[in-house]
């Protein structure tokens, strides 16, 4: 009976597993700093009419943290592959630039082309929309890591049934730990995803408001200037 109930709660901590890792997924979709995960989801449609993953069709590298570089296998991808992004992910901003040297992987008549991906700057309006998304997407994997729960402890009761209270109360033990892990590791998943906006959006801030004081030490600059003209006229 010890190892039915083991078997038991190693299933229930799979599909509970399987909900966290899928959430983390999609919180990686939600894309603030470049992801290259992200374009796992793209379906690229070559020349032959195939379907391919951006495994098949391309490399992919970091430059920095808000931008990577797509290098397809051959030139001819290269707009199915940008096609493709705009499907999957329509608020990436592209560019397509003549690779360097060190970052060529083919030659076709002098030079190669690769598309450079760079992440939106998160505004006040894409921080709320993102963080509505953050909260939907960990609020829909709680209610299904909720459901597991409920649907093994009815398993492990009929499990159990005629076996000594305090084996039953172990495994029942056993379970809810499982439980609670696995809701602190969403809890940390949503935590560090919102702070990775709300990291974001203070940066878009500060860069705001440094334009707005440099426009206005500029149109001050220009006033003081007109005043002097006006001064000199008279």
């Amino acid at each position: 009976m010890r190892r039915a109930v083991e078997i038991l709660l190693n299933e229930m901590t799979s599909k509970m597993s399987g909900y966290a890792v899928m959430m983390q997924y999609r919180f990686m979709n939600l894309c603030v700093k470049a992801e290259p995960a992200s374009l796992l989801s793209l379906t690229i449609r070559n020349s032959e009419g195939d379907n391919l993953n951006i495994e098949d069709a391309a490399g992919v590298i970091l430059n920095n943290e808000f931008q990577f570089e797509v290098m397809p296998h051959s030139d001819d991808l290269l707009f199915p592959i940008s096609k493709a992004i705009v499907v999957s992910h329509p608020e990436f901003k592209q560019e397509i630039i003549t690779a360097d040297d060190d970052k060529k992987l083919f030659i076709k008549d002098g030079e190669e082309r690769h598309i450079v991906v760079t992440m939106p700057e998160v505004n006040k309006d894409r921080h709320d929309v993102l963080m509505d998304a953050v909260k939907a997407l960990y609020d829909e994997c709680t209610g299904q890591i909720d459901k597991v729960r409920a649907t093994y402890l009815v398993k492990l009761g009929d499990r159990m049934e005629g076996q000594p209270a305090a084996d039953y109360d172990e495994a029942k033990e056993a379970l809810e730990k499982s439980y609670d892990q696995h809701k602190d590791i969403i809890k940390t998943y949503r935590e560090n995803k919102e702070k990775e906006i709300e990291d974001a959006y203070q940066k878009w801030l500060s860069g705001k408001e440094e334009k707005e004081q440099q426009q206005k030490e500029k149109d001050e600059a220009m006033d003081s200037k007109v005043a002097g003209t006006m001064n000199f006229i008279e």
